[in-house]
C-alpha cells in the first residue's frame, strides 16, 4: 500500500499543473458550499434562534375577521387553561404574558438625550425566567469585558457600562435586575389587588396569620402584622434599596416624603429621593438614612400625595426596534442626540404615569399614579412600541387601575417545548384550545422556512459547480491516463493487478479532493470574514446582534471535505477503470 501511495504522489508531482487546473472548479464549488452552509447555520443559531427560539412558541387567542374587525373566538387564557397547556405532551414550561389595559404616558431621558422626551406609554409583562439568559448574553455582547480590571481613577477612565471601583474598572450588570421590585400598590379593597393578595392598611400584601407562624407565606418570608415580609440576617444583604432589616429579622420599608406633590412631574434627579421619615411598623438597630438610599426613590400613592415609601424603579426592557426608530427617525427630526449603542441606554431612568394619556380621556386624578422605571436590557421579546416589565408588576398595575378581574386572563402565552420535534404537535393541540401562533412566532416560522429554501437553492448551485468540476476532473484524468499508457502497461506486465492500477488513480483523486476541500473551505472562510467586516457598521447599531453571522462547525467542515473527495473520486472513477483495463501486450507491442 505504501508503494501505491508513493506512486500516486509521484504522479501528482509530475502533473501538478494539470492537477492545479482540475482543482480550481473543485475549490470554487466547496468554497460556495461552505460559505452558504456556514451562513445558514450562523443565521439560524445566532439570529433566528435568538429572535424566535425553535423550542419557544408564543400563542394567543385566535382572531377572526368580521366586517374588517378583529374579533376573538370564544377562548381565553385564564389560569385553568394555562394549567391544561402545561400538561400537554411535549411541553416543558409555560410562561404567560399580560398587556396593560389602561392609558399611560412616560417622560424622561434628559441626561442622555439633552432634553426630556414625552410619549404615550404601552407596556406588557413577561416572566423574567423566560428571558434572563438571553438578557445576559445580549448585555455581554454589547458591553464586552475588555476594560474589566483596568486601572482607573474616575468612571471616565472606563468604557461604557463600567465604573471605577477601588481603582479598577468594574462592569455593571443590568440583566439580573429584571425581576419584580415589590412595588407598593395602594388599594381600597381586595378587588384592587391580584389573586392571592389582600388589601391591608391600604396596601396590597400577601396575607398571613402570625398565630400560625406565617405558614402561608412563601419561602424566604415571614409574617409581620398580617403581611408576609422578606426575611433578613444581621448583614441585611437580603433587603433591597429602600428597606432596612428590622430587629424581628424581616425587611421593613422606609417611609418618605417629597418636598411637594408636583416633584413627581420632574425628570428625576435628587428631588425624587425624598426625605426618609421613619420605619413604620418595625424597629431597626441601624440608623435611618436621610434620603431614600441607593437606587431607590420616594414612590407616593397618587399625583396629589407627597408621602409614600422608598422603592426601586420598575425594571423594563426595550425592543431593539425602538432604538432603530429613535436613531433613524426621531433623533434627526427632533434634533436630538443619537445613541451610538444600547449600552448608553442601560440604566436610564424615566417616569410613567398610569391613568393619563396624550390621546385618550384621562382617568380621575384620584386613580393616577406615577412610577419610576429603569431600562435594564434590550430584547426582541419586548413590546415593539412600548416597554416590557416583569409579569407580576404588569399584573399589579392592571389590578390597581382596572380591578382584579382584569388580571384573570393573559394576553398570550409562551410555551417551551421539550424538543424541537414536539413543536408541530403542540401547535395542533393548541388549535383545539382556540389558540394560534402569535404574529411574532408566525413570522419566525416563515423566516425559518425561507432560510431553509435559500439554503437548498444555494446548496444546489454549489453542487452544480462541483458536478462541473467532476466532469473537468474526468477530462483531466482521462488525458493523464492516456499519456501514461506505456507506464501502466509496464506495471501490468510486472504483476500489478487491476485493483492496484485503480488505487493509484484513486489515490491521486483523493489527494486532489483533499487539497480542493482545504482550499475551498479556507476560501469560503475568507469570504465570510469579508462579509462580517462589511456588515459590522450595521450590526454595531443593533443591540444584541451577532458579531459573526457564520458558524463553521465541525459537521460543516466534515461535510464539505467529504463532498470534495467524493466528487474528485467520482470524476476520476471512469479514467481509473479505463487505466486498469490496459492490455500490456497490445500497448507494448505498439511501442
Amino acid at each position: 500500500m505504501k508503494a501505491l501511495a508513493r506512486l500516486s504522489f509521484n504522479y501528482i508531482r509530475r502533473s501538478r499543473r494539470h492537477m492545479a487546473f482540475a482543482a480550481v472548479g473543485l475549490t470554487a464549488g466547496v468554497a460556495t458550499l461552505a460559505f452558504f452552509l456556514a451562513l445558514s447555520a450562523g443565521v439560524r443559531q445566532k439570529v433566528l434562534n435568538r429572535l424566535y427560539p425553535v423550542n419557544q412558541v408564543e400563542f394567543q387567542v385566535e382572531r377572526v375577521s368580521l366586517f374588517g374587525l378583529g374579533l376573538e373566538v370564544p377562548a381565553s387564557l385564564e389560569p385553568p387553561v394555562i394549567s391544561a397547556i402545561s400538561r400537554l405532551e411535549g411541553v416543558r414550561s409555560v410562561h404567560p404574558k399580560q398587556r396593560s389595559g389602561f392609558q399611560a404616558r412616560l417622560w424622561g431621558g434628559r441626561d442622555v438625550f439633552g432634553s426630556t422626551l414625552r410619549v404615550e406609554a404601552f407596556f406588557d409583562g413577561i416572566d423574567p425566567v423566560l428571558i434572563r439568559d438571553e438578557l445576559r448574553q445580549s448585555e455581554e455582547g454589547a458591553l464586552g469585558k475588555e476594560d474589566t480590571g483596568v486601572a482607573c481613577l474616575t468612571d471616565g477612565d472606563c468604557g461604557p457600562g463600567s465604573f471605577c471601583g477601588s481603582r479598577r474598572c468594574v462592569r455593571r450588570s443590568w440583566w439580573n435586575r429584571f425581576d419584580s421590585v415589590d412595588s407598593v400598590y395602594r388599594c381600597r379593597s381586595d378587588l384592587a389587588c391580584i389573586q392571592g393578595e389582600s388589601c391591608l392598611n391600604g396596601e396590597c400584601v400577601i396575607p398571613c396569620d402570625f398565630s400560625q407562624g406565617g405558614a402561608s407565606c412563601p419561602s424566604g418570608t415571614g409574617c409581620r402584622a398580617g403581611a408576609c415580609r422578606r426575611l433578613c440576617s444581621d448583614t441585611g444583604m437580603e433587603c433591597r434599596d429602600g428597606e432596612l432589616c428590622a430587629v424581628d429579622g424581616m425587611c421593613a420599608r422606609l417611609s418618605c416624603s417629597l418636598s411637594g406633590a408636583d416633584v413627581q412631574m420632574s425628570d428625576g434627579g435628587d428631588e425624587m429621593a425624598g426625605t426618609v421619615t421613619g420605619l413604620p411598623g418595625a424597629a431597626s438597630n441601624r440608623p435611618l438614612p436621610e434620603v431614600c438610599p441607593g437606587d431607590s426613590y420616594c414612590a407616593v400613592p397618587g399625583v396629589s400625595s407627597s408621602s409614600g415609601y422608598c422603592e426601586l424603579p420598575i425594571p423594563v426592557l426595550l425592543s431593539p426596534f425602538i432604538l432603530d426608530i429613535y436613531n433613524d427617525a426621531a433623533a434627526p427630526a427632533l434634533g436630538l442626540q443619537r445613541l451610538a449603542g444600547p449600552e448608553l441606554a442601560l440604566g436610564l431612568k424615566f417616569s410613567m404615569m398610569f391613568g393619563e394619556s396624550y390621546f385618550a380621556a384621562d382617568l380621575p386624578s384620584s386613580m393616577r399614579v406615577v412610577r419610576r422605571c429603569r431600562i435594564v436590557g434590550f430584547s426582541p421579546k419586548a413590546l415593539d412600541l412600548g416597554v416590557t416589565m416583569p409579569l407580576i408588576d404588569a399584573m399589579h398595575a392592571n389590578a390597581a387601575m382596572l380591578g382584579r378581574e382584569k388580571t384573570s386572563s393573559y394576553s398570550s402565552v409562551v410555551v417551551e417545548a421539550v424538543s424541537n420535534e414536539d413543536v408541530p404537535r403542540i401547535i395542533q393541540d393548541m388549535k383545539s384550545l382556540g389558540l394560534v401562533l402569535s404574529p411574532r412566532s408566525e413570522s419566525g416560522r416563515k423566516a425559518a422556512n425561507v432560510l431553509m429554501v435559500l439554503t437548498l437553492v444555494f446548496g444546489g448551485v454549489s453542487l452544480i459547480v462541483l458536478l462541473v468540476s467532476g466532469i473537468n476532473i474526468a477530462h483531466t484524468f482521462g488525458m493523464l491516463v492516456s499519456e501514461r499508457r506505456r507506464e501502466i502497461a509496464v506495471y501490468r506486465a510486472v504483476g500489478a493487478t487491476l485493483l492496484d492500477i485503480r488505487l493509484i488513480v484513486a489515490g491521486e483523486a483523493v489527494f486532489l479532493g483533499f487539497a480542493g476541500g482545504i482550499s475551498g473551505i479556507f476560501l469560503g472562510w475568507l469570504a465570510s470574514r469579508l462579509v462580517n467586516l462589511l456588515a459590522a457598521p450595521v450590526f454595531s447599531r443593533i443591540p444584541g446582534s451577532p458579531g459573526d453571522l457564520f458558524s463553521f462547525s465541525p459537521a460543516i467542515l466534515f461535510v464539505c471535505m467529504g463532498i470534495s473527495i467524493l466528487f474528485a473520486v467520482f470524476g476520476a472513477w471512469g479514467p481509473a477503470r479505463s487505466a486498469s483495463r490496459t492490455d500490456p501486450t497490445v500497448v507494448l507491442s505498439q511501442e
